[in-house]
This record gives structure tokens, C-alpha cells and sequence, in this order.
């Protein structure tokens, strides 16, 4: 049987590796003390954006939704689809709730839609082959798909991990939600990709420091296991 003082000294080793793990995760957010800034760098592509400190991008799944910050987006059969498949909700329309973004039904169809971006104000847009119907002129005309949802927690809120790079509400706590640039969210920076927030230096140190703590509650144990015998022989 573990001890709690061995269990909680494993716990943290764990937690401690799943850092170090992340560091390199896209949207990766560390539960330990090793959080620096989000550190960002350049990419070229358009559909690839970094949502602002402290929202989230939020994506459909079997149960429900799922927040996360990996903003390396794909047009998926028409469908703009977040790094797992999953699809990237927003709005589509005035008002309403957040749903899966996708090009035009036809578009998708005929493979007409040309150049699909994503804007700092979180619209999804691309082009579409336009023909005068008069001159015969052909020319490219730019479609708004919609503009992503970013949602944001209360001051204070603990959003509870699900994997590496998702987490969900606690329960009783609602998300703001709206497009970046908007009510109060800042823009997101494009063509570009987020690396996360862990100090990697850092979170190598805690790991070793997680490890020599580990090793002096072992020794700590074998050492009162030792007095314990120690003292039952002297019983005998």
C-alpha cells in the first residue's frame, strides 16, 4: 500500500512531466507554476491564427464542446476543422449561437472556393470565380463564411483540462462568447502558430526538484521502516 505523502510525491512528478510533455503542444497550457508567455511565431498560412491571452477557441464534439487555443485550422471537404477533425464553431449569421463554419454547400461542391483565410476580426472568408453574365469577364469575388467564437471564463476560473490542449467549463460557470475584435475580445494574430506558455528551462527544473523530493520521502520511508523492525526485534 502507497502512502499519501509517496502518492502525492508521484502525483507531482506526473504533473511535472506532463509540462515538460507540453512544451512544445500547440495551445498547450501548463497546470504547474512553469506558465510564462504565450510565445508565438510566424507561419505561413492563412488559416493558422492565435487567439488573444485568456480566450479560446471552441470546437464541436460528440458531447458537447470543447475549448482550446490550437488555432491550426484546415478546410476540411468544406468544413474549417480544428488540428483533430473537429469542427471550429462560430457565427454564421446575425446573432444566434455558435455553429460548425463551412463554405457554401455548391462552392464545396464544385471545389469553387479559392483561398480560404481567416482575418483578425475572426472572419472566415475565401473566393469565389465569378462570370459576367454579360461580358463574359471572369473575376474573383470575396465570400464571408462567418467569424469564429472565441470564449473567454469569469476572473478566477479554473477551467477544468480535459486532454493536453482542451479543457471545459466547471461546472455552474458560464463562457462569454463572441468574435475576436468584439465586444470586448481583442483581434487574433494570423498566420501564425501558438507554442504554448511553458518555460521549458523552468519546467525541467521543477521536474528534477519533483524527483529529489520523491527520492527524500523514499529514503525518509525506508529509514522509519528500518527503526520500526529495529524496534519490533528489540520486542522480541
Amino acid at each position: 500500500m502507497i502512502d499519501l505523502n509517496t502518492e502525492s510525491g508521484l502525483a507531482r512528478i506526473a504533473a511535472r512531466r506532463r509540462d515538460v510533455e507540453g512544451a512544445n503542444v500547440p495551445g498547450f497550457t501548463p497546470q504547474s507554476d512553469v506558465a510564462g508567455p504565450t510565445r508565438i511565431v510566424a507561419r505561413r498560412d492563412p488559416l493558422a491564427v492565435v487567439a488573444p491571452e485568456g480566450t479560446y477557441f471552441i470546437t464541436g464534439t460528440a458531447g458537447g464542446v470543447a475549448f482550446g487555443r490550437d488555432g491550426e485550422f484546415a478546410l476540411v471537404r468544406g468544413r474549417l476543422c480544428a488540428r483533430d477533425g473537429a469542427p471550429v464553431l462560430g457565427f454564421s449569421g446575425a446573432g444566434g449561437s455558435p455553429e460548425p463554419l463551412a463554405v457554401d454547400a455548391r462552392d464545396a461542391a464544385l471545389g469553387a472556393a479559392l483561398h480560404p483565410r481567416i482575418d483578425a476580426d475572426g472572419t472566415f472568408a475565401y473566393d469565389r470565380v465569378a462570370v459576367d453574365p454579360r461580358s463574359g469577364e471572369r473575376r474573383l469575388e470575396r465570400i464571408a463564411a462567418g467569424r469564429i467564437a472565441l470564449a473567454r471564463f469569469p476572473a478566477g476560473t479554473q477551467p477544468v483540462r480535459v486532454d493536453a490542449t482542451h479543457v471545459r467549463a466547471p461546472a455552474g460557470v458560464a463562457a462569454r462568447v463572441a468574435p475576436p475584435a468584439t465586444a470586448g475580445f481583442p483581434a487574433l494574430v494570423t498566420q501564425a502558430r501558438d507554442l504554448g506558455r511553458v518555460d521549458l528551462l523552468a519546467g525541467l527544473e521543477r521536474l528534477d526538484d519533483a524527483y529529489l523530493a520523491y527520492g527524500a520521502l523514499r529514503s525518509a520511508f525506508r529509514g522509519r521502516a528500518g527503526l520500526e523492525k529495529a524496534a519490533l526485534e528489540l520486542v522480541k
